[in-house]
């Protein structure tokens, strides 16, 4: 994964002089707070109206050149700084995106002297739980806002938002509590829906199911209680990602390298039936090769039993669901899944 934010910066001339004064007004400007304005670590809102396309992207970007001390980004930026001067919203997103990316590059005292790197798992075991739900908030809330903006102008701006996306994806494997996770991803779906590439579920469909992963809830850890899905369906202690319909439960566990998929009290219109299994994030990131191919429709292996179970392998994967951080992106690919019956 890219160490750097995607965006474009929209360099313009050698102007460094003008650049550098505009950036010293910029430190001084009094800020127009808003009565909107969060904390860094809690919930961030996606971006509104009064952002500006133009810029808003560009600001982490931006606020990771400064922290680098890029000797270009005066530069490189120098239309930015004058948007941040004389607009409110984005001065007050990139004090916001600046203080994050801050603490994350390393210590308080020592801001600009060590490399900031998504993909490093020791150096974000270190890193606050609320600093990485503010960074994967802030990551979807632009690809949603990037997806708008296309969307307005008649563009094409998926691989942009798509990058977007899996930085967050990347950067929520790495919190280790369920309800901070919760938090962190709580617009993926909403934003990854934009894609003109992903299906929308038809909720017309007879039969058909929605299940959505439990974050967070359980992987077989000792002390838990076992539900009766959980007991006909898999060992205590084995791994899994927890799923849940309403009042239908399941489970996605692992044996060797494949996924299996394990439902229990299905309606009586699936039963005797195949389903279509489909995981609207399952092409976001590719660590499971689908059966199939497609993971808008995996086929199942085999009919729903006339008890309402089904047991179906969905795909292979190097990733361990015995691993945490592999399970915890695993899991994310399981915010969403919608089975629909199939005829025989």
């Amino acid at each position: 994964m890219s160490d750097e934010f995607v965006g474009t910066s929209g360099p313009q001339g050698p102007n460094a002089p003008l650049a550098q004064w505009l950036y010293q007004l910029l430190k001084g400007a009094p800020l127009l707070v808003s009565s909107e304005q969060v904390s860094v670590g809690e919930d961030v809102s996606l971006p509104g109206a009064d952002y500006h396309a133009e810029f808003y992207p560009t600001i982490p970007n931006f606020a990771m050149a400064l922290l680098r001390q890029d000797p270009e980004v005066f530069t490189r930026y120098g239309p930015l700084l004058f948007h941040l001067i004389g607009c409110p919203t984005c001065h007050r997103a990139y004090l916001e995106t600046y203080d994050a990316l801050r603490v994350a590059v390393a210590d308080e005292a020592r801001p600009t002297t060590a490399a900031f790197r998504l993909s490093s798992s020791a150096h974000l075991a270190t890193t606050s739980p609320k600093l990485l739900v503010f960074l994967c908030q802030l990551l979807i809330g632009q690809a949603g806002f990037v997806l708008r903006q296309a969307h307005r102008e008649h563009g094409d701006e998926d691989a942009w938002a798509r990058s977007l996306l899996q930085q967050a994806m990347q950067l929520s494997r790495h919190i280790m509590q369920g309800t901070l996770r919760q938090r962190a991803l709580r617009d993926l779906v909403k934003v990854a829906s934009q894609y003109q590439s992903v299906p929308a579920s038809d909720p017309e469909v007879g039969g058909m199911l929605t299940y959505s992963a439990l974050v967070g809830a359980g992987s077989g850890a000792r002390g838990r209680t076992v539900r009766r899905a959980e007991m006909i369906s898999r060992p205590q202690d084995q791994a899994s990602i927890e799923l849940r319909a309403g009042n239908l439960e399941g489970n996605v566990t692992q044996e060797s390298d494949m996924l299996v998929l394990r439902l229990s009290g299905l309606d009586a219109s699936l039963r005797g039936k195949f389903v279509s299994i489909s995981l609207p994030l399952g092409t976001l990131l590719e660590p499971v090769r689908w059966l199939g191919g497609n993971p808008y429709a995996i086929r199942s292996a085999g009919l729903v039993g006339l008890d309402g179970s089904l047991i179906t392998p969905l795909g292979r994967t190097d990733l361990h669901l015995n691993d945490a951080e592999d399970r915890n992106l695993l899991e994310i690919l399981f915010k969403k899944m919608d089975v629909r019956p199939l005829e025989a």
